[in-house]
């Protein structure tokens, strides 16, 4: 993507959408994202915005026709944007979007700009912020877990009736598996005996009848916390109708007990089915950025460590549920 011609037509564009007075002064790209470029936008005048690009050169990752939960979409950044603002979740308000790729080959927007930092900073380096900032996330993630539905799946591609997310979500355990084994053959064993335990809990969980609408990926990375220590749900396209247990098992993992106000009533199984899912999902994904020089190794590095152990504490707590 040629960033000098990306620049010159968000020029063009800042004027259309905000007025002749807002002329674009600069684009900075905010690193971070996997699937999606962001920019922050400054005008002479002072106003800062948030430019997102989707386009297929911009995602480290690829999806098949079988991926029917897409987590980078432009339509579903929208769908969700609008669904989670009525709802009084706390997510940065989107001013413009363009799909038509009338003038582009990429689509793209405009959104607000929340100045402040990511939870991990406030987990990390300040502690005072953190019962405020804790608090107004706790009340986001309420107030989209109402959100129900008697089917599963995203706003632009619901599911039937019949559709099965359990095993849906065990088919996609099972190609992590394959490619895991395939791609780390060191640790072949360990990703056997997680398949077996995650065999053994999809023979013991039963289909529902009502979804929850939850975030996807919602880890202290995807949490931007203004000066008013107000909580923003960011990278949202993943949001989707799904078993609550996927959600707060990704939130344990990720915040650990931080967020064990929320005293959710969950089905055991569900919890530690949906966790070993993210484990083996987050170890591929970040396997593939290994592979692809992703520009933040230690990071990755660091979460194929981590998953991995995740994944070992699993198979050493089925072997002693054996009597090995």
């Amino acid at each position: 993507m040629d960033t000098d011609k990306v620049q010159q037509f968000m020029k063009l564009k800042t004027k259309v959408v905000f007025g002749d007075s807002f002329i674009l002064n600069r684009m900075t790209r905010i690193l971070g994202g996997a699937q999606k470029h962001t920019y922050l936008a400054e005008t002479e005048n002072g106003l800062c915005f948030v430019i997102y690009i989707w386009d297929k050169s911009t995602s480290y990752f690829t999806y098949n026709e079988e991926d029917i939960f897409s987590s980078s979409s432009s339509l579903l950044f929208e769908l969700n944007n609008n669904l989670m603002l009525q709802h009084k979740v706390l997510t940065p308000k989107l001013y413009f979007m363009d799909r038509s790729k009338g003038e582009q080959d990429y689509d793209y927007a405009f959104a607000e700009y929340i100045d402040g930092t990511d939870m991990d900073n406030i987990i990390a380096q300040q502690e005072d912020r953190l019962p405020r900032a804790l608090s107004s996330l706790e009340t986001s993630i309420r107030n989209l877990h109402k959100i129900k539905s008697d089917f599963v799946g995203q706003l632009n591609r619901m599911q039937t009736e019949e559709f099965d997310v359990l095993k849906y979500s065990l088919k996609a355990a099972q190609k992590n598996i394959e490619y895991l084994k395939a791609a780390d053959d060191s640790n072949k064993e360990l990703y056997m005996g997680v398949w077996d335990k995650l065999l053994r809990l999809s023979k013991i969980m039963e289909k529902r009848q009502e979804y929850t609408f939850i975030h996807g990926e919602l880890g202290p990375n995807h949490v931007l916390v203004d000066k008013y220590d107000n909580a923003y749900l960011i990278d949202i396209e993943g949001g989707k109708y799904c078993d609550l247990e996927e959600e707060i098992s990704f939130l344990n993992i990720r915040f650990g007990s931080l967020l064990e106000n929320l005293e959710i009533d969950l089905d055991s199984d569900r919890m530690e089915f949906y966790r070993i899912g993210h484990c083996l999902n987050n170890l591929s994904g970040a396997i593939q950025l290994k592979l692809k020089d992703y520009y933040d190794m230690d990071d990755v590095n660091g979460m194929i460590q981590y998953f991995n152990g995740l994944l070992k504490e699993v198979v050493g707590q089925q072997a002693a549920g054996r009597g090995i």
